[in-house]
Parts: C-alpha cells; sequence; structure tokens
C-alpha cells in the first residue's frame, strides 16, 4: 500500500495504529490512549461503540449483510432526512460524499444542459475530475483574489477540466457577483462548500450566494458532508437557506461508508424510471448498504436539539480557551471553526477565504499536532477539522486546551 492505507491517515514520522475505540477514547496498537478530536475525519459524532449504534448494526446483521433488494432501512432513513431538511424533497442514497457530489453535478449539468460549474477555492468536495480544482492551489498559481484561476490539483486529471470549472473567492459578494454574472449562460450550479471546521462563514455571504444562483436561474448545490453535523438541519438550516440540491455523507452512516443527494422533487425525480427512461441513473452494488443504513439512522435518532445545543458548547469552549492560551503567549495562532468542529491555524490573519489559511504556518502546526500526540491527544494531523465528539464533556475540553498550553511553552517536540 504505496503511501499507506491512505493519504488522511499518514503524517510523518511514524502513523499511528489504532487497536480499538471506546466513547471519545482510541487506544493504539502499543496500548495508549488518545482522546479522539478526530473523530475518524468527523464522521463519529458520537464518539465510538455507541450501544444504540451497535444495537442497530447488530440487529442488521443477524437479518443479513446486503439482501440483494430493498430492505426497508433505506426508507426509514430517507424518511427521517428528509423530516429534518425542509428542502430535501427527496434523497438517494450512494457509498460516499465523493460519489455524492459527482452525482449531485451529473443531475444538475443534465437537467440544465449546461456543462460548466462554478466551485470555491478550496473548496474539497471530492475526488472526481470536475470537484479536484483549486482545492489546495498554490499561491503562485491561485491568480488574483477577486478572480482565482481554474487549476487542477490532482494528478491524472483531464487537461480540459479546468476549462469548465469557474472558481469563486468566498467572502467577497462583488467578485462573486461579477463572476457569476459574466458566466451565467454557461453554469449548470454553483457547488458551496462551507468549510466548516475551517472557516466561519457569514450568514449573509451564504445568503447572498442562494439569492444570486435563483437570480440567474443556477442550481445551488450545498455540500453538508461534514457541515450536517452542526444541528439537526444541518448548516442550511443555521444560515436560513433552501439549496436547489444538497450532498451528505459521514454522519449518516453511523460510521459505515455512505453518501447522500438530494433536494427538489422535480430535479430528483428524474431518477425515477418506472415509467420509462428518463436519461439518468444512479446506482452501485453497496448504494443504501442496510447496516450503514441501520447505523445512520442509530447515530440520528441520538443528535436531539440537546445534544447539538451540548455540542456548540463544547466547541465555543474550546475554541475560546485555546484562543486564550495563545493570546496569553503571545502567539500568533488562532482556533476557528463552526459548532463542534475546529481547525488551528498559525496565523494572526483574519479567516476570511482559502488564501488566509493557505498562507499559515504548516510547519509549526505539524509540531503541535505531534506534540499533542505524545500529551495523549489525537487532532487531525496539520490541525484542519478537527472535532468534539457527544462522549465527551468539559473535563475534556479543558484537558485539550491545558495540553495546547504546555506544548507551546515546550520548545521541543
Amino acid at each position: 500500500m504505496p503511501g499507506g492505507v491512505k493519504g488522511a491517515y499518514y503524517h510523518d514520522p511514524y502513523p499511528l495504529t489504532m487497536a480499538r475505540g471506546d466513547g471519545c477514547y482510541l487506544y493504539d496498537v502499543d496500548g495508549r490512549r488518545f482522546v479522539d478530536f478526530n473523530n475518524h475525519h468527523t464522521a463519529q459524532i458520537l464518539g465510538h461503540n455507541h450501544p444504540a449504534v451497535r444495537e442497530a448494526i447488530e440487529e442488521q446483521i443477524s437479518k443479513g449483510v446486503v439482501l440483494s433488494a430493498p430492505t426497508g432501512a433505506e426508507t426509514v432513513l430517507a424518511e427521517e432526512m428528509c423530516r429534518r431538511v425542509p428542502s430535501l424533497e427527496r434523497i438517494r442514497f450512494c457509498n460516499s460524499g465523493t460519489e455524492a457530489t459527482l452525482h449531485a453535478i451529473r443531475l444538475a449539468r443534465g437537467f440544465s444542459k449546461r456543462t460548466k460549474i462554478a466551485k470555491f477555492e478550496g473548496g474539497y468536495h471530492g475526488s472526481h475530475d470536475l470537484v479536484e480544482v483549486s482545492v489546495a492551489p498554490s499561491l503562485d498559481q491561485a491568480g488574483p483574489a477577486d478572480a482565482p484561476n481554474s487549476v487542477s490539483t490532482a494528478g491524472g486529471v483531464s487537461p480540459a477540466t479546468a476549462e469548465e470549472v469557474l472558481v469563486l473567492p468566498y467572502d467577497n459578494e462583488d467578485a462573486v457577483e461579477r463572476l457569476i454574472s459574466e458566466h451565467r449562460k454557461e453554469l449548470a450550479c454553483v457547488i458551496f462548500d462551507p468549510r466548516a471546521g475551517i472557516l466561519s462563514q457569514r450568514a449573509s455571504f451564504v445568503q447572498f450566494v442562494r439569492a444570486l444562483t435563483r437570480s440567474n436561474d443556477i442550481l445551488l448545490i450545498f455540500d453538508e458532508i461534514v457541515g450536517f453535523r452542526a444541528g439537526p438541519g444541518g448548516l442550511q438550516e443555521k444560515y436560513g437557506i433552501q439549496p436547489d440540491l444538497t450532498t451528505y455523507g459521514k454522519i449518516i452512516g453511523g460510521g459505515f461508508p455512505v453518501g447522500a443527494f438530494g433536494g427538489r422533487a422535480d430535479l430528483m425525480n428524474l431518477f425515477d424510471t418506472s415509467g420509462g427512461p428518463t436519461g439518468f441513473f444512479q446506482s452501485g452494488t453497496f448504494s443504501g448498504h442496510p447496516v450503514a443504513m441501520a447505523a445512520g439512522l442509530a447515530t440520528l435518532k441520538q443528535l436531539t436539539p440537546e445534544v447539538f445545543q451540548k455540542l456548540d458548547v463544547l466547541g465555543d469552549r474550546l475554541r475560546s480557551g485555546i484562543g486564550r492560551v495563545f493570546d496569553e503567549k503571545d502567539i500568533h495562532a488562532q482556533a476557528v471553526g463552526t459548532g463542534s468542529l475546529f481547525s488551528i491555524h498559525f496565523t494572526d490573519e483574519e479567516m476570511t477565504n482559502y488564501r488566509s489559511f493557505a498562507g499559515s504556518n504548516k510547519e509549526e502546526a505539524r509540531r503541535l499536532f505531534l506534540k499533542l500526540l505524545n500529551a495523549g491527544q489525537y487532532l487531525s494531523p496539520g490541525l484542519i477539522m478537527c472535532a468534539c465528539s457527544a462522549a465527551m464533556d468539559e473535563t475534556h475540553i479543558d484537558d485539550l486546551v491545558t495540553a495546547v498550553g504546555e506544548c507551546m511553552s515546550d520548545n521541543g517536540v
């Protein structure tokens, strides 16, 4: 396995191998315990081994793992998702967030009869060609801040791909309006990653993008693959918008591979071929996997408004505590994020767009990550997009804040 199991697991100098997880703790194969602020890339919102999720998994497995037919589990989860999110009139399940954005974009292009899409600079929507553009471009290639270049950021992407993607800057209404107006007749959709855990978007900016796409007859795809952990209705509920399509993953599978996309009935009904071919199709051997559906439903049932409120309180306490440590030690760094999500960036520049965090000190972040590992705190490598889980309480938050302070007082790794 060149590069390890997958890129997101790897970190220098010695990637850890975990043996088990329980609650908010991970235990590696050497027997060390870590408080888990990685949450498996934010997917384990309840923590590990939650009894309700385990019970649902075991019950489904006792009936069969996959049965070559619908089982009803996917229907119940679909109903729960549509109940929570007003913009979801119809929904379909797939196997990953990458698949979700791929099918949502394909639907938008087929429906609109336009081929070009727009995405925001620094936005991540998975690993298919159209969205592997300007995810993390080097600043010397990125172009003007108010009219970013379209830069393919993965080897092997078709050379023509970048020409099909209009790149927009975050947090700049004037530039976004100008760029969309110039290309509105070519654009099938704008896909918007609200950067939960990395940047805190202004509600007014999100609402502006929604109004602008609607007035220009362009579909808005809202990527809630991470953001759905922000509340019962996700970030779109917090921002007060209704996109045309939304993509999901992570927490809706309860720890199993999952993806979903849905939205307006007139769009999603194009996948209904019961009356004959529509020209649209989406399937997959493991789409709507019964075990993932059961685990996802059990997870959502645990995510009551009270649990989301608890997660918000923990996230606020964590970010303010770490910010206080940096202020007291006069360190040019900050903790930013939304709800239970957070990232730590070594820069004093206000975090408003991709270029804000692209210019931060990555080496200092790497050093702090390693120091925190030695202190029993497991965050994401690079300290990007970390998360609190519902299995935590204030003592876990305060222990991490204390550990950050002690690590920043220690000059060694």
